[in-house]
């Protein structure tokens, strides 16, 4: 039998799925909760989770990057999707938007 392929449509819609399902794990668990506006943000827009509570405490990456500690570039690159950063830079970025930790992690 030869292996089939999944259509990148289907493809996407398995993975905004997954990311949900995700999500609804961390509330579960007590770790916080997600505004709607985040999770469609990322859900149907494609945001980054850290690029969506950016947009929702109306951050731009500079003023995201300095309370953060880290670089504006760093912050574009892990919207972007070239980086996730260390624990610790995930802590104060979670830190730096109000946000639970699990709700900025981007397993893609």
């Amino acid at each position: 039998m030869s292996p089939k392929l999944l259509a990148a449509a289907e493809y996407a819609r398995l993975r905004r799925l997954a990311d949900a399902q995700r999500l609804a794990a961390g509330i579960a668990a007590g770790d916080g909760t997600m505004p709607a506006q985040v999770l469609a943000w990322i859900l149907d827009d494609g945001l980054s989770p850290i690029a969506a509570w950016r947009r929702y405490r109306g951050l731009s990456q500079a003023a995201l990057a300095a309370r953060a500690g880290l670089s504006q570039v760093w912050i574009s690159r892990i919207e972007a999707g070239g980086g996730h950063g260390t624990p610790a830079t995930r802590r104060k970025l979670a830190k730096a938007v109000e946000a639970p930790l699990w709700a900025l992690e981007d397993e893609g």
